[in-house]
């Protein structure tokens, strides 16, 4: 898929190669290989241990892959380290909040984009930026331990975007989250690819998210691609009904 801010260059966006990841004799990830540019939502779902996770902790840094390539527009970021590759401009969120409890809500943005190497007048820029189009004003004193779960989780997007990154990759960011906090979530979502032309992939058991933010969807079943396309397609396909979604889904997903 090329969007509008996207390129006929094969190599451009972020592309995951053939990517495997073996555990001693376990393979978690097996051969896998996506792609998705600036400007573009993928979603990447599966039953839980599918390794989605696994992928994203690869394409990041956490994790080093056995084999394969991970690039951004043409260059090899796999096997760096986390910080290279955030300088690199990919950030990530994590399944569990990974905000810094005793630091106030302001403090913990602002210190995101210091650590990819923005001066203190641009953290702050950005922080206000963000504090802002979450609206969380009002909380920015607030040390993020003490805040309502719901958000922090908008906390850790925030974190993830103040590193002004071309593709950040959200793990389950809807995860606890009631209906009403997801809703909201997603309104906040649709919008970022295109105004920061940022290219996102988000990991959700969140469906009716899943099925209204994302452009494309990539499925994962016992570390294997089984299938990927839009929303509709993904809905009807029966190795995704079989695996994951389950009979019916089709119908539930059509909102």
């Amino acid at each position: 898929m090329v969007t509008e801010s996207g390129s006929d260059n094969p190599d451009a966006g972020l592309m995951v190669q053939e990517v495997t990841k073996k555990f001693h004799q376990l393979t978690a990830v097996d051969c896998v290989s996506l792609q998705f540019q600036r400007g573009e939502v993928l979603g990447l779902i599966g039953p839980n241990g599918s390794g989605k996770s696994t992928l994203i902790n690869m394409i990041s840094g956490v994790l080093a892959p056995t084999s394969g390539r991970v690039a951004v527009d043409g260059v090899t970021i796999s096997g760096q380290s986390p910080d290279r590759i955030a300088r690199a401009g990919v950030a990530r969120t994590f399944q569990g909040t990974r905000v810094f409890p005793s630091l106030s809500v302001e403090q913990n943005i602002t210190v995101s984009a210091i650590g990819v190497g923005a001066s203190r007048r641009v953290a702050r820029q950005r922080t206000e930026e963000l504090l802002d189009y979450f609206d969380l004003d009002g909380w920015r004193d607030t040390a993020a331990d003490a805040l309502p779960y719901g958000h922090k989780r908008i906390v850790e997007v925030a974190r993830g975007l103040a590193m002004n990154p071309k593709f950040l990759l959200l793990d389950e960011p809807a995860a606890g989250l009631d209906e009403s906090e997801s809703e909201a979530l997603l309104t906040q979502l649709l919008t970022l690819p295109q105004e920061r032309d940022l290219g996102l992939l988000i990991v959700d058991h969140d469906m009716p998210l899943i099925m209204r933010l994302c452009h494309r969807i990539h499925v994962l079943n016992y570390g294997n691609s089984i299938a990927e396309g839009t929303p509709a397609e993904i809905r009807e396909n029966p190795a995704v009904l079989e695996a994951y979604l389950g009979r019916g889904a089709e119908y539930a997903y059509n909102a």
